[in-house]
């Protein structure tokens, strides 16, 4: 297999960390930020993906991401991974269903599991960014038993808004669209899309929660 990316940008890879169960991107030895999600989960005022332990469907979301890299790369390894389990064979079921309904049909892809930061503020890391329909696009891969309504995505159309925010600054592009693609473990697949000017109210939600996040840290910072 050969790599399904054009490239365009030199995308770089930060080291992460933790600081009080909060991830960080180091993006130089004197500067470290705090990831999207990590943000989203300390404003958050419902439980979501962004608050909770680790379980068999994070495990099996973690390695259908990884397959899907490694698919786009081109490193063949869903029918031949060495580790099987019942999760693997779930992980490797949904990959074929992104593969097949979504990965097939794009224009180009620029990146997969591509690290963008804005300014000193935030980071964080890009499922895929491509073209579509002729539109630069952010999307995130989301895996469940059910599919989530519009609604349940909020903070999810927040992350890829904030993660269309940071690629415009870091490579003077001008991201169109974002998209949440969902699959099912029972087969199922849906494109949730938003756009301008749908798209510039997510941005600005973003930059209000972000604004929290920076009360927060400082009013405990100040505390210690």
């Amino acid at each position: 297999m050969s790599s399904k990316i054009v490239t365009k940008y030199n995308y770089q890879k930060y080291i992460t960390n933790k600081v009080n169960n909060l991830r960080y991107y180091c993006l130089s030895e004197d500067l470290n930020v705090p990831s999207v999600t990590s943000i989203l989960r300390s404003t958050s005022l419902v439980n979501s993906k962004f608050s909770g332990k680790i379980t068999d469907s994070m495990e099996i979301g973690d390695m259908m991401h990884q397959f899907l890299e490694n698919y786009i790369s081109g490193i063949d390894v869903v029918d031949n991974y060495l580790g099987k389990t019942s999760n693997t064979e779930i992980a490797s079921s949904l990959a074929k269903l992104v593969i097949d309904n979504l990965i097939m049909n794009l224009d180009e892809i620029w990146g997969s599991e591509v690290s963008v930061h804005y300014k000193d503020q935030y980071a964080g890391t890009i499922d895929l960014i491509a073209i579509i329909d002729g539109k630069i696009s952010i999307i995130d891969y989301k895996s469940s038993y059910r599919t989530k309504t519009l609604h349940e995505l909020k903070d999810f159309f927040l992350q890829c808004a904030a993660y269309a925010i940071a690629h415009d600054w870091q490579y003077g592009t001008t991201i169109d669209s974002i998209m949440i693609f969902q699959v099912t473990r029972g087969g199922d697949f849906e494109q949730n899309v938003i756009s301008n000017p749908e798209l510039e109210n997510y941005k600005e939600m973003w930059f209000q929660r972000l604004s929290e996040f920076n009360v927060k840290i400082t009013s405990h910072e100040g505390r210690s």
